[in-house]
């Protein structure tokens, strides 16, 4: 019997593993055929992995003029340290390599205390599509924009930026979907990526999951609450091609005079929960300058801004307000457009070859009334669509490539505090790397 190519590739690799365990990785990768660059949105060299396994743990330890309860709402992200004390931010347990000489597979699965065990992603990658092409199915973060992608043990700063809590969601943007990537012939780095997802997945806060900050918008009766308070539509589902969310995105980079540059422009838009044919549309700018220095103390410098803004429709409906057996404290929440919007800015410098030091400053804000149990309310008194003002210094220092201690400081501004408007925030993390974790781009 005649065997294939692929299965003749598999006998040879196991007869290699038997006679010398030593070099038969090396043998099998070695008669695997050579791939071209994908279309990734980074610059390192594509690499074939059979199989990387990392352990990323991030924890943390501070101290706030906050209560605790104020803590949640000023520190929304998922992975944030948001209590007084000692928090595990969360352990990542990663896994990545070749399925074949046709697709990579990556797998991410975090644990923390207050979550448990979840999939953060789970996807396959193609690596030889003609034309620049590479397309992307499973369920992922979504690449709008920086900062949803980044994994919390790869994040600059300890928390997430506000914006991103309040129109990402704690966790980011993800779902399961695809997503295709064109790498343009022109001569600078430019592509464009296309996807389309569910638009139901609980951590899609613009869209069709659970609303951002929702312990805020708990009522009484556990009524289940969305964008701006709005309650929730029963029986939502996916009937038609605009029920999902869909992406777009173009971005560019360039390098000159030893100064590297990236600019990206993203768009995300769907099917929202407040009812049938209601819609959020998200738009994102964001922008990467980087350098290394030569001859001097300073070795690294890297700026990063982002801003986004959404526009959300939603419905009239008739509201139970905060005893539903009670139709005296009905009220009618009228069919309105909100609009939110936030921006970060940060720059980090790197000191020989293990210290760094940066600043972050944010803002966020909204236009449009919440609703909260006794009917309609300034956004200002929504712990997610306030005015939000955050500055955070930040010292970093890494004994290793695998390791990173980092001493942060929170000056925050909220305008939904109650008795002050101002709160103090000093956290110390700590973040460590077992293993081989797949690369991050630039």
């Amino acid at each position: 019997m005649r065997l294939s190519p692929t299965l003749t590739l598999l006998a040879c690799a196991v007869c290699a593993a038997a006679a010398d365990p030593a070099t038969a990785l090396d043998q099998a990768i070695a008669t695997l055929p050579q791939q071209p660059a994908p279309a990734v949105h980074s610059h390192a060299a594509p690499t074939l992995r059979l199989i990387d396994i990392s352990l990323a743990v991030v924890a943390a330890a501070g101290a706030s003029t906050a209560t605790d309860h104020e803590l949640e709402s000023l520190a929304a992200g998922g992975h944030d340290p948001n209590r007084r004390g000692f928090t595990l931010q969360g352990a990542e347990l990663s896994l990545a390599g070749a399925v074949d000489p046709y697709f990579t597979a990556e797998a991410h699965l975090v644990a923390a205390p207050e979550h448990g065990v979840e999939l953060e992603e789970a996807f396959l990658t193609t690596t030889s599509l003609p034309y620049g092409l590479e397309a992307k199915a499973g369920y992922q973060l979504i690449e709008f924009g920086r900062v949803n992608t980044t994994h919390a043990h790869a994040a600059t700063w300890i928390n997430q930026p506000v914006v991103a809590s309040r129109l990402l969601g704690g966790e980011g943007s993800r779902s399961s979907g695809a997503r295709l990537a064109w790498l343009s012939p022109l001569a600078w780095y430019s592509t464009v990526t296309l996807g389309a997802f569910n638009s139901d997945d609980a951590s899609l806060v613009s869209f069709r999951g659970e609303a951002a900050g929702h312990h805020d918008h708990e009522s009484s009766d556990e009524t289940e609450r969305t964008l701006g308070g709005r309650l929730r539509a029963d029986e939502l589902t996916t009937g038609s091609w605009s029920d999902l969310v869909w992406l777009a995105r173009w971005e560019n980079a360039a390098e000159l005079g030893g100064i590297e540059g990236k600019l990206g422009l993203s768009w995300l838009g769907g099917a929202n929960a407040t009812g049938d044919g209601q819609r959020s549309d998200l738009y994102g700018l964001d922008l990467v300058v980087s350098a290394k220095p030569t001859g001097g103390t300073i070795t690294s410098i890297k700026a990063v801004a982002e801003g986004i803004l959404r526009r959300v429709t939603v419905a009239e409906s008739m509201d139970s307000g905060e005893d539903p057996s009670d139709p005296a404290d009905d009220f009618l929440a009228p069919a309105a457009t909100l609009t939110d919007w936030g921006v970060y800015a940060q720059i980090e410098v790197g000191f020989g070859e293990r210290w760094s030091a940066g600043v972050r400053g944010e803002y966020a804000t909204a236009r449009g009334d919440s609703v909260e149990h006794e009917g309609l309310v300034d956004h200002n008194a929504d712990a997610m669509r306030d005015a939000r003002l955050r500055l955070s210094p930040l010292l970093a220092w890494r004994p290793s490539e695998f390791s990173r201690l980092r001493l942060q400081y929170d000056f925050d501004r909220a305008e939904h505090l109650d008795e002050k408007d101002t709160a103090h925030s000093v956290w110390l993390g700590l973040d460590v790397l077992i293993g081989a974790h797949p690369a991050h781009g630039f």
